[in-house]
């Protein structure tokens, strides 16, 4: 039985697939992780790991190893969970999985409540995953997670889901402010007081946009089909939390969650007068796993919050 300390160095490797992202994470050494993973081959007389487009990919061998590990710690959390709630205690830890675009806005809301109840309670918030938030729920590296309805996820993984859905957000245009356009703006500050736009009219603008991500295309197809879109990208970023700044820097356009335009309380943000461009924000977790004490006052402090627009106000 190798140590949990272990077990989650290699959980890591698997996550990230690459030794020097994880040795990185984990404020280790790359020849540790290294070794590690030459121990554990040798323990288990087994071959975890081969590399495949620069990427280290789990061998069959490898994926039931690391899913066996997986499981583990699924159920020593479920396990320190009902002993934390069995003493009553408020001691703990939860991880919580969120973009970084939308965290600093959100968690400043809710976190001051939250700790007023739960001072002990260790939170860890994830902002990054290669693979989407909804798999890292499903194997068991979060707790609870923050997610669009919207992003394309494998059955198998949907199907172990918990998803409550918490309230709808829109998907808004953001101009620059030298733009003519942006001068609407000045007059009406508040988006949703101002008529909407036709995406066609900017078909020959700069546009900055995120690398895109395979989760979000079907919600990115539905924005753009009703204009027959096709936007001249120029800058495209790795991260969504800078996207607003280039914006504001005059660099170009971009399409942005609504969430940006409440948290900023500053830009010119225009509505899409044809697509679909709303989606649900929900919270999951696991199905069958126990909800501590903490965690399910963490939803409702969301949904409490939800119910008093504290997220909407401009």
């Amino acid at each position: 039985m190798i140590s949990e300390r272990k077990m989650d160095y290699l959980l890591k490797i698997a996550q990230l697939q690459s030794i020097s992202a994880a040795a990185k994470a984990l404020y280790v050494s790359q020849p540790a992780l290294s070794q590690l993973i030459s121990s554990l081959e040798k323990t288990y007389n087994t071959k975890i790991f081969e590399y495949k487009n620069n990427r280290l990919i789990p061998t069959y061998s490898g994926e039931l190893l690391i899913e066996t590990f997986q499981k583990q710690k699924m159920l020593e959390n479920a396990l320190l969970g009902a002993l934390d709630d069995a003493r009553q205690s408020k001691s703990g830890r939860i991880s919580i999985g969120i973009s970084s675009g939308r965290a600093p806005m959100f968690l400043s809301i809710v976190l001051p409540d939250f700790q007023k109840i739960y001072p002990h309670v260790q939170l860890t918030v994830n902002t990054q995953s290669l693979n989407g938030f909804e798999s890292m729920i499903a194997s068991g590296q979060l707790d609870l997670a923050f997610v669009m309805n919207k992003a394309d996820v494998p059955t198998d993984v949907a199907d172990a889901l918990v998803c409550e859905p918490l309230f709808e957000y829109e998907c808004l245009l953001a101009a620059p402010p030298s733009h003519p356009i942006a001068e609407s703006a000045r007059i009406q500050p508040d988006w949703r007081l101002r008529p909407p736009v036709n995406l066609s009219d900017f078909q020959d603008e700069t546009f900055i946009q995120t690398v895109k991500n395979d989760r979000h295309r079907s919600w990115e197809r539905s924005l753009y089909a009703p204009y027959n879109f096709h936007p001249n990208y120029t800058i495209l970023l790795s991260d969504e939390s800078a996207l607003f700044d280039l914006v504001q820097a005059d660099l170009g356009f971009a399409l942005i969650q609504d969430y940006v335009a409440f948290s900023r309380k500053c830009g010119a943000f225009f509505r899409l007068d044809r697509s679909d461009s709303k989606a649900t924000l929900c919270v999951i977790y696991r199905k069958n796993v126990h909800l501590t004490e903490a965690m399910q006052y963490f939803i409702q402090l969301v949904k409490d919050h939800t119910k008093k627009n504290s997220f909407f106000k401009f």
